[in-house]
């Protein structure tokens, strides 16, 4: 009963360092930007308000394969756990098996005397023992018996590779959240992208348009002889290059279509049809929400997944230590043994045998030591892999942060010239009508103001992919 009692108390023992989670020192404040602290939206593609965006971010939540390959992962790391948690209970098996045995005469069991007509009190010539019993020299053996055996998991061994199962749970959950963050952006740059290309394209369309009609006309003023070859050869180039414009834009937007196809879990041709017909660049948001620059260890799956790896490995470095201490195992077994079919199911066929084992390590060549050894190395790069991953975090939100506000100004100014180049074109198309001017120098300006179009339509799609990539920075979007 003593013995019973000293085994419980230390079945309450776990050897090596217990986990705690890292203290970062944060601060709640972003550094050269005013932001607004609301929590980030969790949706953050909604904020685009594109319907179809949306539609293809939740296709991508259910059915891309990168997503449901790590949800699948996840169930795997469930039972490696479940497999780690069965060595703290019995391991009961049961053992049905028949043996049909020939024994060698010159064995050890026909050494001890012949195995027909010895006398009583005769003597085996190879062992001098008394032989006084018959044995078949083909003999039958049934055995039904089930057997238990049970190691004590004294030393916490058992339940620290629990512990470092159910972090490596958590790692493959947050593995899979940041594999569903990098889809969405991915997904949405990609559409952000296509919608870009489409707009530049018809801009470039437009241009095509306006320099034939262009050299339609200088070509009659070079017939009649009221300008030279030099004017109309270089507004031949300019439409050469201008059409040498078109076909990557077509290209791209091929690319695109296909990534967000692939990425949403269909084949690459499946969204042609629906996405080739242009339409309009997504609204570029006026403000967001960026909550508070401490968040983003709670909200940004790297961070989670690297500090679940170092709980694992903290863990880990217990199991390492546990080995070093002895390992207590009982052991039982028991049912119905017999050398003939007929009565194996005999009362007197019982058999049964109990005992334990006390394993301890004396010297195992440096093995046990390089294992902790090994252990300590991997929880300290676990905990380098952290700080240094906080530190890409917030590096990656602050420099985010920064570019999207300056992109929002480079887009203000854009948008003046824009303006202001509208007006220009309003004021020469009166001229022109007026008999003021010549077409050629109307369309001139009008090639002016697709040129200031174009630069506006490059840098809003810049800013939007900078946004994504400041949403993804944030952690948003995998809940």
């Amino acid at each position: 009963m003593k013995f019973l009692f000293c085994l419980l108390l230390l079945a309450g023992c776990m050897v090596g360092p217990n986990y705690q989670t890292p203290e970062t020192n944060v601060s709640e404040n972003w550094v050269d930007v005013e932001s607004d602290e609301d929590e980030i939206a969790i949706q953050w593609w909604e904020v685009f308000q594109d319907p179809l965006l949306s539609k293809y971010i939740q296709q991508g939540t259910l059915y891309n394969r990168d997503v449901l390959m790590a949800e699948a992962n996840i169930i795997q790391a469930i039972a490696l756990k479940q497999v780690a948690a069965a060595n703290l209970f019995p391991q009961i098996g049961l053992d049905f098996n028949a043996t049909k045995t020939y024994f060698s005469k010159n064995g050890p069991i026909f050494a001890i005397g012949p195995s027909t007509g010895s006398l009583p009190g005769a003597v085996s010539s190879a062992t001098g023992l008394p032989f006084a019993v018959q044995i078949p020299q083909i003999q039958n053996l049934y055995n039904f018996l089930f057997d238990v055996s049970w190691e004590l998991d004294l030393f916490g061994k058992t339940r620290r590779g629990v512990e470092a199962a159910a972090a490596q749970i958590q790692s493959a959950i947050e593995k899979k959240n940041g594999t569903l963050l990098t889809m969405m952006a991915e997904i949405a740059r990609n559409y952000i992208q296509l919608r870009s290309n489409q707009k530049l394209a018809m801009l470039v369309e437009e241009n095509i348009d306006l320099l034939e009609k262009t050299t339609a006309i200088l070509y009659e003023s070079l017939k009649n002889g009221y300008i030279n070859k030099l004017d109309y050869e270089s507004v031949e180039a300019q439409l050469s290059s201008a059409r040498a414009q078109l076909p990557p834009l077509v290209a791209e937007s091929y690319k695109n279509i296909y990534a967000i196809s692939v990425l949403t879990g269909e084949p690459p041709e499946t969204l042609l049809p629906e996405l080739l017909p242009s339409q309009p660049l997504p609204k570029i948001p006026e403000k967001i929400a960026t909550g508070l620059r401490s968040d983003i260890l709670r909200r940004r799956p790297d961070v989670r997944y690297a500090e679940r790896q170092l709980a694992a490995a903290t863990a880990n470095i217990g199991v390492a230590v546990a080995s070093f201490f002895p390992t207590f195992t009982l052991f039982a077994d028991g049912g119905l043994q017999s050398l003939n079919w007929n009565n194996l199911f005999n009362m007197k066929s019982r058999t049964w045998d109990y005992g334990g084992d006390v394993n301890t390590p004396i010297y195992q060549g440096g093995q046990l030591t390089g294992n902790l050894q090994a252990s300590q190395a991997a929880a300290t790069a676990a905990t380098q892999n952290y700080e240094q991953v906080v530190l890409k975090a917030l590096q990656e939100a602050e420099q985010f942060l920064i570019t999207y506000h300056n992109d929002l100004k480079t887009i203000q100014n854009l948008t003046d010239v824009v303006k202001k180049n509208s007006i220009l074109v309003y004021l020469t198309k009166e001229r022109y009508e007026k008999g003021l001017i010549n077409q050629i120098h109307f369309f001139d300006m009008q090639r002016q103001f697709i040129s200031v179009e174009q630069n506006l339509v490059s840098q809003e799609t810049t800013t939007l992919s900078d946004l994504i990539s400041l949403y993804k920075a944030l952690g948003g979007g995998w809940e």
